[in-house]
């Protein structure tokens, strides 16, 4: 069964999903916040990158999404898995 946030908070630490089209290199993850980054295909055709990671609150979340947004990579999906 997949975790999901029951409640969300801008100053709480928490884990995230983000999912970009296309592949983002392993060697990223700490200038994406040490998020795990794992690659897969969707529909069995088009690449995309899951980073996944836990992250102190969500300045550091959007610090993430700004560094991807400046590397041109399109966000497909930002997802909190669970809090705390």
């Amino acid at each position: 069964m997949e975790k999901h946030c029951r409640s969300a908070s801008l100053f709480e630490p928490a884990t995230y999903r983000i999912c970009i089209q296309g592949t983002l290199e392993k060697q990223w993850s700490e200038y994406c916040g040490g998020m795990t980054i794992e690659h897969h295909r969707f529909l069995d055709q088009y690449p995309v990158t899951i980073l996944t990671g836990h992250l102190p609150d969500q300045a550091a979340l959007l610090g993430v999404i700004n560094a991807l947004y400046d590397m041109g990579c399109p966000l497909i999906s930002v997802e909190c898995v669970e809090t705390g």
